[in-house]
């Protein structure tokens, strides 16, 4: 039982996977904190992390260490197999339908997902910031980012720029 519901836990993740890694987050917060209980939230956020310092996609990476946490090496393969294929799927059935459709029907469902993918986006991101933004020093440091990126040198070198944020982080957070 504990396999199936694995499966369906991140086939629901994997196809509403849109927009990318970020734009996921809120989602697998739901289904893996709020929907089955298998993680605390601040195991989830510990799973985050831990899933954006690996490579690979973070549904992915996800389901992969979830999987093994709830179900040992089976689990792992099940989720992992499950967040991959069944968005492949979908891609399948939408790229079949819509090579049969005319181009404008076409533009039309791609202007239609737009929106879409700006809400998930910002679900992402709002709680990220909430909980960076919550100590002064990262409050400050995110602030002068935003007006240093206005700046000419940096928008055009943007390595510069996590260069000298990387300095100015081990002086503050030491």
């Amino acid at each position: 039982m504990k396999l199936l519901l694995l499966a369906l836990a991140f086939a629901r993740i994997g196809i509403g996977a849109f927009g990318g890694g970020i734009s996921t987050i809120p989602l697998i917060e739901h289904e893996l904190v709020m929907n089955y209980g298998w993680l605390t939230l601040e195991e989830f956020n510990q799973v985050l992390a831990l899933a954006q310092v690996t490579p690979g996609p973070i549904a992915i990476n996800a389901a992969t260490f979830v999987g093994y946490h709830q179900a040992g090496v089976l689990g792992s393969l099940i989720a992992t197999l499950s967040v991959a294929s069944a968005p492949l799927l979908i891609l399948f059935l939408v790229l079949l339908m819509m090579k049969k459709s005319s181009d404008e029907k076409v533009d039309h469902f791609k202007r239609s997902l737009r929106p879409a993918v700006g809400a998930l986006l910002t679900l992402a991101v709002v709680p990220l910031l909430k909980t960076a933004l919550s100590q002064w020093q990262t409050a400050a440091l995110f602030c002068l980012g935003l007006v240093l990126f206005q700046l000419r040198i940096f928008k055009n070198n943007p390595p510069l720029l996590f260069i000298l944020f990387g300095l100015a982080g081990l002086l503050i957070f030491q």
